[in-house]
């Protein structure tokens, strides 16, 4: 009997000490894995190779998961973040889209890409006179003021172009470009090609003036030409 109780005592102690290991191993077994889980991020990538100089579009790519350690730090994690923008060299099929490699139009980017497709930039001389001493500013319109000389009795004022956005300026006359201050020498204006065309024109036979618009009043007039021939129609403008 004595044997028997022994025999049973032992047995219980046995099976927990098994039920201990087990549990023990379980557990190990448990923290190991999660440490050599590995981690996943989202990054965006190319469907498809994608050429340089277009804007991207939400087809041209996908979100794919990849090991943390193999995504960029410069890679765009989300695909609105991408759309609309402009590729400044090819994508490949499946490589992450990285700042870098997608320029948008703002403030902050080369003049090429700031500028509007189907549209141009254009520079023109300007002076401190011609180009209201200098207050002119990028994202400003001006109306285009041209005069010209058809003949040595005869000089003739054409508001040539209205409501035109300026692009850029400078450089200035001061030469300090890290301190833009002072007049500058020209005005980049924003233009359709046909537009480009009659300010090439005018800068060969004709002399630049600017007025600088009120930022809501995109209102244009019609304004008959002024000279020589209708001078003393002024009191009546």
């Amino acid at each position: 009997m004595k044997n028997k109780k022994r025999i049973g005592i032992i047995t219980v102690i046995l099976a927990l000490v098994t039920t201990g290991l087990v549990y023990i191993y379980l557990n190990q077994a448990t923290v190991a894995s999660k440490e050599n889980q590995v981690e996943m991020e989202k990054i965006v990538v190319a469907i498809s190779t994608v050429p340089a100089h277009v804007k991207v579009t939400t087809e041209m790519l996908e979100i794919k998961e990849i090991p943390s350690e193999a995504a960029h730090p410069d890679a765009f994690t989300s695909i609105k973040d991408v759309v609309g923008g402009t590729t400044t060299t090819e994508l490949i099929a499946g490589e992450q889209v990285l700042s870098e490699r997608v320029i948008f139009d703002t403030g902050d980017a080369p003049l090429a890409y700031q500028i509007p497709e189907n549209m141009r930039a254009v520079a023109v001389p300007t002076t401190e006179t011609s180009g209201i001493g200098g207050y002119i500013m990028p994202g400003d319109n001006v109306d285009v003021l041209v005069s010209y000389t058809p003949s040595e009795d005869q000089k003739l004022v054409i508001t040539q172009l209205q409501n035109i956005e300026i692009l850029e300026k400078g450089p200035y006359i001061t030469g300090a470009e890290e301190v833009q201050t002072g007049v500058p020498t020209s005005l980049t204006l924003l233009v359709t090609p046909a537009q480009a065309e009659v300010i090439a024109y005018a800068a060969v036979n004709g002399s630049f003036y600017f007025t600088l618009r009120n930022a809501v009043d995109t209102a244009e007039q019609e304004l008959p030409n002024y000279g020589t021939a209708n001078f003393d129609s002024w009191k009546g403008r």
